[in-house]
């Protein structure tokens, strides 16, 4: 499972590509179950451009339906669309600016407890 790691580098917000490993079992492939503090449907989100500002929690932004676009200081910019996921761990710095679109889009936001490292899963 690809990820879109977006984290806090010497103040800056910068993007990585993150890849889960998944192994094959009978209805497709399956990473290992994630712990998880908790999960948030947001739904009617409405179309929104937000300046810069840090993630509010660490989390893996799911686009349902809509789509989130993701823009670092250094003029990065990513599309998460649905079938993506984001994980969002700048909880500092800069931050990173985000544009929600269209309106009425779903997401779903899985929380992650602070002692999960996400750098295991660097390609």
């Amino acid at each position: 499972m690809h990820l879109v790691w977006i984290r806090t580098q010497e103040g800056e917000t910068v993007i990585e590509d993150l890849e889960v490993p998944s192994t094959k079992q009978v209805r497709g492939y399956e990473t290992v179950a994630l712990p998880l503090g908790g999960a948030i449907f947001r739904t009617r989100q409405p179309a929104v451009d937000m300046d810069f500002h840090n993630a509010p929690r660490r989390q893996i932004v799911v686009p349902l339906e809509g789509e989130v676009e993701i823009e670092t200081g250094s003029g990065e910019v990513r599309l998460i669309s649905p079938g993506m996921a984001l994980l969002a761990d700048d909880l500092t710095g800069q931050g990173h600016k985000s544009k929600f679109r269209p309106k009425n889009a779903t997401m779903l936001f899985l929380l992650l407890p602070d002692d999960l490292d996400p750098a295991i899963w660097r390609k």
